[in-house]
């Protein structure tokens, strides 16, 4: 072939050097214009995390217009999502509410209705983040009233599933809404299992079980529903001020509700005021104001 051998391979070498390089070469490029390219990205205004949510909120009262951030949360809300990307609109939603007022309160009923919809689904943490995002809406006036067409819905999830994150935030919504009479009758239904929440060993919500009965004993109708709950024979126990850190304690001392423990399981509260001291007697008395 007129070449000898180690003249043929030294001229491979060569041209596997040079393709080598020539890859390199290419290699470097690339990731030099994928290093630009990332130094000069920025997040996208629409992310839902809270800098970006609170950068809109001040972006909006300094230009004096609508990011449409919530308005895109709430039509993403109608596409077909998982449980997870569900949950994670709805808790956008809430920031939004709460940091883009303006926003929140140009939406309509419809959206409310929305966002109540998805009380049905079948995943407990969007029941949850739907919860947290009425809540939200339930600090604009104008929203209350539909808000409390779901009053029913919201104690039959209280009172039927027993998750402690979903107790303090369908409590939390049901004491930020003044509860109308038709809802009366379901309350009475409820009424056993807002004592076993206030009897749990989750003490945000046994404040918030608290509040609400609080609020139920200035209702003469439901009163004796209240007195006539059965409690465990060591109630008093979620009461002691001697227990350090004690937040049902707290919550006892604020909202001046009072309650003793029954000597026997199945004391009713009623029947309790007989073996109670003077003192108990007078401070249930007191409390629910008879």
């Amino acid at each position: 072939m007129g070449k000898s051998i180690p003249e043929y391979l030294g001229q491979l070498d060569i041209r596997k050097s040079i393709v080598g390089l020539a890859t390199g070469a290419a290699a470097i490029y690339l990731l030099y214009k994928a290093i630009r390219a990332g130094l000069k990205c920025q997040p996208p205004l629409c992310s839902n995390s809270p800098i970006c949510i609170a950068r809109l909120a001040i972006e909006r009262e300094r230009h004096g217009r609508d990011s449409g951030e919530l308005r895109r949360l709430l039509n993403s809300l109608e596409c077909k999502h998982d449980e997870y990307t569900r949950s994670m609109i709805l808790h956008s939603i809430t920031r939004c509410v709460y940091l883009l007022e303006a926003e929140a309160s140009a939406c309509t009923n419809d959206d409310i209705k929305l966002v109540a919809d998805m009380l049905e689904d079948k995943d407990t943490s969007v029941k949850i983040q739907a919860l947290n995002a009425l809540k939200a809406f339930s600090g604009i006036r104008k929203f209350r009233l539909k808000i409390q067409e779901h009053s029913i819905k919201v104690l039959e999830l209280v009172s039927t599933i027993w998750d402690s994150e979903l107790h303090i935030s369908g409590l939390r919504l049901l004491n930020n809404l003044p509860l109308p009479d038709y809802v009366h009758p379901q309350l009475r239904r409820v009424m056993p299992a807002l004592m076993e929440i206030l009897q749990s060993d989750c003490n945000m919500a046994q404040v918030q079980a608290l509040r609400l009965m609080s609020y139920l004993a200035q209702k003469n109708d439901l009163l004796y529903d209240i007195l006539n709950c059965q409690v465990h024979s060591d109630f008093l126990n979620l009461f002691q001020s001697t227990q350090p850190g004690n937040l049902l304690f707290e919550g006892w001392v604020e909202i001046s509700l009072s309650v003793t423990s029954a000597p026997e399981d199945g004391t009713t509260w009623a029947n309790l005021s007989k073996h109670s001291s003077a003192m108990f007697r007078r401070l249930t008395l007191a409390a629910f104001q008879i």
